[in-house]
């Protein structure tokens, strides 16, 4: 039982605290880490203003003074250019922006060392200035809380020995040592806790949005499945007389602007009943499955084949002309008079169907509802039934 809390509580820091941003999740806050950068960049040039109007003015040679200035010149000329990379150029270096946000808050960190340096008896203040930093950028900056972590710890073991020696020189005072040490790492904890909260939060954010990214494609895809099932035969996989309807409409409408002729063929199996009733319902399906797929290698991509009922198939084809429509339904009749569909339950015995077939062309200027058209190729359909089955029967129109 301790053993797996503690790989749990191992598993949780690991979590929050090892855990770097995913490229997506850089991508699609850009925006943000530039603002967050222009805001630190702007306030950290305020501070060195100030400090270089009054607290740097406390400095009591005029070399610390110079280099002093020098240093927080240099501080303010790498905010300038940390505001212009955010403000313009963010996006040529985000694969690596992070890592260019630490390098920069390392050396307005670093500065400070020079400046306690030349300035020993005010070294309380850049302490405090410093630490003031990484507290800003760990609650401003988009950086992760091991970066930061890492950041407090190198700034301790430079920072605390500097502050130790040049308490020596002024003459050591033990209280106000542990209270400067006290203040510092408030701050510096401070900066930790606040940027893990704030990690937090963003990541909790980011996932609920992939999680509801995720959630609404796989509806999209769920939606877009049940239309294509909504529209297709699912015996035949040839479309249902659903989506015959609708592309009847618009073919029509395409037939008006663009002038080109239409076809419209009503094809029926012949004697599909006697397979049924003589070798089952099962070797029915097989037979109109093998008719589907010889419709199927014989129309063109822009041609509709739907199934509209039991033995029932229809077929919408554009442009055509009477010879091509001619040609068309006689491939379909000889190519399913010739087909041999395999018994399934006597591999060694075939049986072959044949089909009738009815149909007709309408040109631009006709306006004929699906209905009506149905009707009249019907009655084509019902002539080649009458004069012997497996045959073509073409109305004028």
């Amino acid at each position: 039982m301790r053993r797996y809390t503690f790989k749990r509580y191992g598993f949780v820091l690991r979590k929050l605290f090892l855990r770097s941003y995913h490229p997506t999740f850089i991508t699609n806050n850009l925006d943000d880490i530039a603002s967050s950068l222009q805001i630190f960049s702007v306030m950290t040039a305020v501070t060195s203003i100030i400090s270089l109007l009054f607290v740097d003015s406390l400095v009591r040679t005029k070399e610390a003074s110079f280099w002093i200035a020098f240093f927080r010149i240099s501080s303010l000329a790498i905010c300038f250019m940390v505001y212009l990379l955010a403000k313009r150029g963010i996006k040529r270096y985000k694969k690596n922006i992070l890592g260019i946000t630490s390098l920069v808050l390392i050396g307005l960190v670093a500065l400070y060392i020079p400046m306690m340096v030349f300035d020993n008896p005010n070294h309380a203040y850049y302490l405090f200035g410093s630490a003031i930093v990484i507290a800003g950028a760990s609650i401003l900056l988009w950086l992760e809380p091991i970066r930061i972590c890492i950041l407090s710890l190198i700034y301790i073991s430079v920072f605390i020995p500097l502050h130790l020696n040049f308490s020596r020189i002024q003459g050591f005072d033990r209280y106000f040592f542990y209270q400067d040490v006290l203040i510092v790492s408030f701050l510096l904890a401070f900066g930790i806790v606040a940027n893990f909260l704030i990690n937090y939060w963003r990541f909790e954010e980011y996932r609920v949005k992939e999680k509801l990214h995720i959630t609404v494609g796989k509806l999209l895809r769920i939606n877009q499945k049940i239309e294509d099932l909504s529209r297709v035969d699912s015996m035949t996989e040839l479309f249902n007389r659903r989506h015959l309807l609708e592309q009847f409409d618009l073919y029509k409408k395409r037939s008006h602007r663009e002038g080109f002729v239409i076809g419209l063929v009503i094809l029926d199996l012949d004697k599909l009943k006697t397979i049924n009733d003589r070798y089952g319902h099962k070797q029915g399906d097989i037979a109109i499955q093998a008719f589907a797929k010889t419709l199927k290698s014989r129309t063109r991509i822009t041609d509709i084949a739907a199934r509209i009922g039991g033995d029932e198939f229809c077929l919408l084809v554009s442009p055509i002309d009477k010879e091509g429509l001619q040609i068309l339904t006689e491939s379909i009749r000889e190519k399913m008079e010739e087909l041999q569909i395999p018994i399934y339950n006597n591999p060694n015995e075939s049986l072959t169907l044949t089909v009738s077939i009815g149909g007709t062309l309408f040109h631009p200027e006709d306006d004929p509802s699906f209905d009506e058209l149905y009707h009249k190729i019907d009655t084509a359909l019902y002539t080649s039934k009458n004069e012997g089955r497996n045959r073509i029967t073409l109305l004028e129109m």
